[in-house]
């Protein structure tokens, strides 16, 4: 029963990286229509066009939006491969729930309200020059930090129940 759960968690974290990959590919897609590079709309979604840049302060802000785009979406991309790849070492050697992992998920927790701010206000790169601030940073934060804290006591169980066998 034991190995098919294993070969189970196995087969899901193969396919999370075969997710982030299409992700990531899809982010530097998006990028190179954001820069013009590319010139197809390949319909990822309705907001993929070009940046309009402007010639007065609203360009400080253009600029913020697409680097602090950019940095977050690599960043939760890099955290969700890591924490993936230590969770496969993991299952190699039995031991499914890892310290490492839990670090992971708090790093993420932090980043991922970035992330939820800067995806929200994507339209400041189309002239837009308002801020949006809705309740998905929020929520998206504080399910991975649930999610880290529920990790964090199954992990403590794990090693207890290590402990006493």
């Amino acid at each position: 029963m034991e190995d098919k759960i294993l070969k189970r968690s196995k087969t899901v974290c193969y396919l999370a990286l075969v997710f982030w990959g299409i992700w990531t590919l899809v982010i530097i897609m998006r990028l190179m229509r954001f820069m013009g590079i590319i010139n197809f709309n390949v319909f990822l979604g309705i907001d993929i066009v070009p940046i309009v840049w402007f010639d007065d302060e609203a360009i400080i802000a253009q600029c913020i939006e697409l680097a602090g785009y950019i940095i977050t979406n690599i960043a939760m991309i890099c955290l969700a491969f890591l924490f993936i790849t230590k969770s496969l070492k993991g299952i190699k050697v039995n031991e499914v729930f890892t310290r490492v992992n839990v670090r992971i998920l708090y790093i993420m927790a932090a980043v991922s309200f970035f992330y939820e701010l800067f995806q929200a206000n994507r339209s400041i790169l189309y002239g837009n020059r308002e801020v949006v601030l809705d309740s998905d940073p929020f929520t998206t934060t504080l399910i991975i930090l649930i999610v880290a804290v529920f990790y964090k006591l199954a992990l403590c169980a794990y090693e207890e129940n290590r402990l006493t066998i």
